[in-house]
């Protein structure tokens, strides 16, 4: 915002908890430097009066300069006599060394997007958070889309929260990401779950290769000849696993891989793997099973395959990975290699508050997955 617009005590949304146990003082400089954390204020705006302020929240002007003073002190502002506080900008490393010794109680958890293939892992989050008496803040990161986790982060960071935990950051090859995860993981604990290997960080890892392995046989098992494989986007650690499976089961039957029947899905959406199975249905040789490498891919497959009158599992046997919660209820219902979400997500916990206690490392796992058998893979 402008320097005109960073007066505007009402655009920077302030407020106090007086019967909390923090000190009023602390309490304003915490929720300024979030706002200079999160870009909404900018270096080279200035900040309102102290006596402004102090009009607005019903306190004592010395409080707010108390509050500016420990801002100045974290060089997150400059004050000089006689004219208004400049904000010289965010340091994480600043602001996190004056805070390091004094827990918060509050966690982090990034996932890629909200939606229902998630509900069961951040529902076991917050239940063992409440165990652990930690206030769990969820933040959708666009796909782990750079400046969202960068802002993200230094939001939590000034905030002081305990540590970070991270599902499915699928792109160690994103450069810049991942230099912006390995800067946050110096400052405070970082738990990556169902992710691809990293050099920092605790990791809780998820035997994908074999859940590809076990998902593929089964439709191999069951007389299908062409299997094809629709993959996660392109680069991501999930799809490179999961074709690694899916070979081996094609290579253990004395299959040859077919790269026709190979095909990285755009996205993870409905319309993706609707796509995806639209042009596997367009070879010379079309499929007669196909394995996805989510179930939002699949029952997008399957919206296709219903479009142009095929019939599921007569003509073409549909296997999901991950397990949404609502394939059970898709028409026919869905085979999926099923991810323990809860398991994931109480030993998230379990190893976040490990690393927070003693500050090492640790890699978990691998977690197996499970089948679960329903009608769209014609076992049913």
């Amino acid at each position: 915002m402008s320097g005109a617009e960073a007066n505007d005590l009402l655009a920077l949304r302030l407020g106090i908890d007086r019967a909390g146990r923090t000190p009023i003082a602390t309490q304003i400089a915490e929720q300024l430097t979030s706002r200079i954390a999160s870009g909404v204020l900018e270096a080279g705006d200035r900040l309102p009066a102290t006596k402004e302020v102090a009009e607005h929240l019903e306190v004592n002007v010395h409080t707010v300069r108390a509050a500016y003073a420990q801002l100045a002190a974290d060089d997150v502002i400059t004050m000089q006599r006689g004219s208004r506080a400049v904000v010289l900008g965010y340091d994480a490393n600043t602001a996190r060394s004056g805070r390091a010794s004094a827990p918060t109680f509050m966690i982090g958890v990034m996932v890629p997007h909200f939606s229902d293939y998630y509900a069961e892992f951040l529902q076991a989050i917050a239940q063992s958070a409440e165990v652990e008496g930690w206030l769990p803040v969820i933040c959708q990161t666009r796909q782990y889309e750079t400046g969202t986790v960068a802002r993200y982060l230094d939001q939590m960071v000034s905030r002081g929260v305990d540590g970070v935990i991270a599902l499915h950051y699928e792109t160690p090859d994103d450069t810049e990401t991942t230099a912006v995860l390995a800067a946050a993981a110096e400052l405070l604990p970082l738990v990556f779950v169902d992710s691809a290997p990293l050099d920092f960080g605790s990791r809780i890892a998820v035997d994908r290769v074999a859940g590809s392995l076990e998902a593929t046989k089964h439709l191999l098992r069951h007389g299908h000849q062409r299997v094809a494989f629709i993959s996660t986007p392109t680069g991501w650690s999930s799809g490179i696993e999961l074709r690694d499976g899916y070979a081996r089961a094609l290579d253990e039957a004395g299959l040859k891989l077919d790269s026709d029947l190979v095909i990285a899905a755009s996205d993870m959406s409905l319309d993706a793997g609707a796509k995806a199975a639209a042009d596997l249905m367009l070879l010379n040789e079309p499929p007669d099973a196909i394995f996805c490498a989510g179930d939002i891919l699949a029952l997008g497959a399957l919206r296709h395959l219903r479009d142009i009158q095929l019939r599921v599992p007569d003509d073409v046997a549909i296997m999901g990975y991950g397990e949404l919660p609502f394939s059970s209820l898709a028409g026919p219902p869905l085979s999926s290699s099923r991810l323990p979400a809860r398991e994931l997500g109480e030993l998230a916990v379990a190893t976040l508050r490990d690393a927070i206690d003693d500050g090492e490392r640790k890699e978990i796992g691998p977690i197996q997955t499970s089948l679960t058998i329903r009608r769209s893979c014609g076992s049913r």
